[in-house]
């Protein structure tokens, strides 16, 4: 069968695409694996001034309310964030929920921790 020029370019589109994926799916397997808890200081700060920190995934909305320029809608995307994609492994995580920029992550950051939870698992799809 003889393949014109526009078929010949569909056609090593196609193959590249399929390498792609093989490629995705080959390195997704290895990025799956478990992750291993790291070790977790809480920041200088914090130990200094003997202050209790804040563990974003465990507080209720009391504690994480707490936390300054953290309000009751604050409080409750933090609860959402945390049920919908899984325990923050970094404090700097806090990012991807919706109100929350690094101004009030700068003044948080030395108040909050993640409870060691490097080792958190994705949940997420």
């Amino acid at each position: 069968m003889k393949l014109g020029r526009g078929d010949g370019r569909t056609l090593a589109a196609v193959m590249a695409a399929g390498a792609a994926m093989a490629l995705c799916f080959a390195l997704r397997g290895a990025a799956m694996e478990p992750l291993r808890r790291l070790p977790h200081e809480p920041p200088a700060a914090a130990q200094a001034q003997g202050t209790q920190l804040v563990d974003i995934n465990s507080a209720g909305l009391e504690e994480l309310m707490s936390l300054p320029g953290i309000g009751q809608v604050r409080a409750q995307a933090i609860l959402d964030d945390r049920e919908e994609n899984g325990p923050y492994r970094y404090p700097e995580e806090l990012v991807r929920v919706k109100g929350i920029g690094e101004g009030i992550l700068e003044n948080i950051l030395d108040q909050i921790t993640t409870g060691g939870y490097a080792d958190a698992q994705n949940t997420g799809g």
